[in-house]
């Protein structure tokens, strides 16, 4: 059986050695921000979650020709709902401008920077 000295090294150990994930995050490097592409569709799909919402976006370039735009991250659901934004708000089938920064690896995925609805309000 352990003693008490000998229970609060295992504890202090498991402690240490499983909490540093709780605290870990992953960095925003692999996406150009200092670029800043404005689209302008219509929601297909919305994962509305934390730890960051995902959206698939259609719209129309220049030559007439339908563009699936994959924005694989954003900011944090709690977030946004914070500052005014509800799910519903951007429910597949709603026309948006979304402005994003395009991952460095891969420019078909952005990160979404900007949701601008109908109304003009900004997120």
């Amino acid at each position: 059986m352990l003693n008490t000295k000998s229970l609060l090294v295992v504890l202090f150990f498991f402690t240490t050695t499983f909490s540093f994930g709780v605290l870990a995050h992953h960095s925003f490097a692999v996406f150009d921000f200092k670029t800043q592409i404005p689209f302008e569709g219509t929601v297909v799909s919305v994962k509305f979650r934390n730890p960051h919402i995902a959206m698939t976006f259609k719209t129309v370039d220049d030559a007439g020709k339908e563009q699936t735009i994959d924005f694989i991250e954003g900011a944090p659901a709690n977030m946004l709902v914070r500052s005014g934004l509800r799910p519903e708000m951007i429910a597949p089938g709603s026309r948006i401008t979304a402005v994003g920064s395009p991952l460095i690896s891969d420019n078909s995925k952005y990160f979404l920077r900007i949701i601008r609805l109908a109304d003009g309000k900004e997120f």
